[in-house]
């Protein structure tokens, strides 16, 4: 196994309210446990075994944090936005998928598009689906600008 890679993971998702839309984004961060990092886009691939952690802790400020992450902020009062996660686990345990989505929806709408892509990524494998799991989040515009995220977090640790 490549110091490259990760060995534990964390999945959550969050909906926050800030004086713009920026600041919005960070506030549901924050609340994910995530906003005090560099958050390092990655592709959907999940390596094999690896150990699912229920909280973010003791991570550095300013740490690097290689993270699949959907978002959308909306600033149009009585709008819905939504983000999820999927995550696909293979039989075996020999690695997996994880797919995103955002939009104006709700969260279980945003889940079952989710759900969609991770079996047709796993189809056009020809993988066995073993697990799914999803997580997601949705707000309502009120009147101050909102955002959701819905993240999976690995660390090298």
């Amino acid at each position: 196994m490549s110091w490259m890679t990760p060995k534990r993971a964390f999945m959550g998702a969050a909906a926050a309210e800030g004086g713009t839309k920026l600041n919005a984004f960070d506030n549901a961060l924050l609340k994910l446990g995530i906003g005090n990092v560099n958050l390092v886009k990655l592709s959907s691939v999940i390596p094999a075994h690896i150990e699912w952690i229920e909280k973010v802790h003791d991570v550095p400020i300013g740490m690097l944090l290689p993270t699949v992450y959907a978002h959308i902020e909306s600033d149009e009062p009585g709008m819905t936005i939504s983000a999820a996660l999927g995550v696909g686990i293979s039989e075996g345990n020999e690695g997996g998928l994880i797919y995103e989505y955002s939009g104006y929806c709700t969260k279980k709408e945003a889940e079952e598009m989710v759900r969609k892509m991770v079996e047709e990524g796993f189809a056009v494998r020809g993988w066995k689906l073993k697990e799914f799991r999803a997580v997601s989040a949705e707000i309502t515009v009120k009147d101050k600008p909102a955002a959701v995220v819905a993240a999976v977090v690995m660390f090298p640790y």
